[in-house]
């Protein structure tokens, strides 16, 4: 009985869903499908000049994250490698491993090299300063991407207003005697500009952060890094460096 019962049940279910697949079927038959080329183009000059920032917009994010890579700020290679020599107190081969390579890691590393004759508290403030302008610097860049997330969804709003204002005296000029479809054509319009600005500004947002998010990251890596090149020959409680210890 309760196998019946589960057949029946599965068979209703079954054209309850063909029911509904049919129906929209119909639906969508009776509406047609939209060209949204046509739709974003509606929207005359904002559309444009949206596209024109979404296309800056897309620039912008290639090229962070070509740069926004671990291999421009902190190699895995290279930090092995100058570990190996603060282990061993080469500053000659940390300084050479540093110039075989342009990323932010090489210069603090050849910063520590080049100055292991001041005190200890100065060189971790002057590698603390390089890797802080170049968190800077990089985060500097993303602003393009923030400006793109926030001027899109205005422009977009700005669009739809003028569309709105259009539509409006539509209907003041054809008065009781105007087409609802016509309204309806000019509020689709004036709304087209609203979705594209959105479409570009929460991608746009959403790198910005991402990338933000890296760089601090990073940063806190070269920060720990930098300690560990340190620790093993320099300390703050010594007086001498390790030249003087020799």
């Amino acid at each position: 009985m309760k196998r019946l019962t589960l057949v029946l049940l599965s068979l209703v279910f079954v054209q309850i869903l063909t029911a509904q697949s049919a129906s929209i079927e119909l639906e969508s038959d009776a509406v047609g499908t939209i060209d949204w080329v046509a739709e974003v183009l509606k929207g005359g000059a904002t559309s444009i000049v949206l596209l024109l920032v979404g296309f800056v917009g897309l620039v912008f994010f290639i090229e962070r994250m070509i740069v926004v890579r671990r291999a421009n700020f902190i190699p895995k290679d290279l930090e092995r490698q100058l570990r190996e020599c603060a282990e061993r107190s080469d500053f000659d081969g940390m300084s050479a491993a540093c110039q075989e390579n342009m990323s932010v890691l090489s210069s603090v590393g050849n910063y520590i090299a080049s100055h292991k004759h001041i005190p200890f508290e100065i060189l971790a403030l002057g590698g603390s300063d390089l890797i802080s302008r170049a968190v800077s610097r990089q985060q500097l860049r993303n602003y393009p991407l923030a400006v793109v997330a926030t001027i899109s969804p205005l422009l977009g709003l700005l669009g739809t207003i003028i569309g709105m204002i259009e539509s409006f005296q539509k209907v003041a000029l054809m008065g009781d005697t105007g087409d609802a479809s016509v309204l309806a054509d000019s509020i689709g319009k004036a709304l087209i500009t609203t979705a594209l600005g959105l479409i570009i500004a929460i991608p746009s947002l959403a790198s910005y952060h991402f990338f933000k998010s890296k760089i601090n990251s990073f940063g806190i890596r070269m920060e720990e890094t930098m300690d560990s090149l340190m620790s093993p020959w320099l300390h703050s409680e010594d007086a001498q460096t390790p030249e003087s210890k020799e």
